[in-house]
């Protein structure tokens, strides 16, 4: 009787576990479609094969609602009342210690959880840059692809900003597009284009102007 009160109390301290892994391995694969080409670039990694990582955006509200679910079963396995006969002396849910700490560590893994989910939506704010004065530069306008969330506009900011000679980078997703000043002696279109499609975001000249 001991034994398999003790598995059912055993039981219920791992299927919470169970419960966080799968939400948190949900919210990798929900962010990494964002986030992924970004830490990428921070870590110094770059290439055209970057911008298949764009194809899970379409099933991110799937893995969003996947980690949403984990984390409810984690929750319910944590704080749902055990079975008086599971709880005898000696087994995990009778020692109200290990309970608050399971508890604790829950909540820690869901805040981060949430974290993981709203960070492609905060990063423009995080990497936002104040403008600097231009003279005689040009701006060239330029078609980009794969950008399908706000954080996906800081590499392609980055990828662009790394160049020598780039002053200015401005980048929209309505429309797709970077408006980059630069200084025509230090750097060229290809090198703009180039600089993008290592990133993961492939783009074409849309069109360019003279600044002053």
């Amino acid at each position: 009787m001991t034994t398999k009160t003790q598995t059912t109390a055993s039981g219920a301290g791992t299927g919470a576990k169970w419960g966080l892994a799968g939400a948190v391995a949900a919210a990798i694969a929900a962010s990494v479609c964002c986030v992924g080409p970004l830490l990428l670039m921070l870590l110094g990694i770059s290439g055209a094969w970057i911008g298949n990582l764009t194809a899970f955006e379409p099933y991110r509200p799937i893995f969003i609602a996947a980690a949403a679910g984990f984390l409810g079963f984690a929750f319910y396995k944590a704080y749902s009342a055990p079975k008086a006969e599971a709880c005898e002396p000696g087994s995990p849910c009778a020692n109200p210690s290990s309970r608050r700490f399971n508890r604790v560590i829950l909540w820690i893994v869901t805040i981060l959880t949430f974290g993981l989910l709203l960070f492609p939506y905060a990063v423009p704010y995080v990497f936002a840059e104040t403008s600097e004065v231009q003279s005689e530069t040009k701006q060239v306008t330029l078609d980009v692809r794969n950008m399908t969330c706000p954080s996906c506009l800081i590499p392609v900011k980055m990828s662009l900003k790394k160049l020598d000679g780039v002053k200015d980078v401005k980048v929209t997703m309505n429309p797709p597009q970077a408006v980059v000043t630069y200084d025509p002696t230090k750097a060229t279109t290809a090198d703009l284009t180039k600089a993008t499609t290592n990133a993961g975001y492939p783009s074409k000249v849309k069109s360019e102007d003279i600044k002053k």
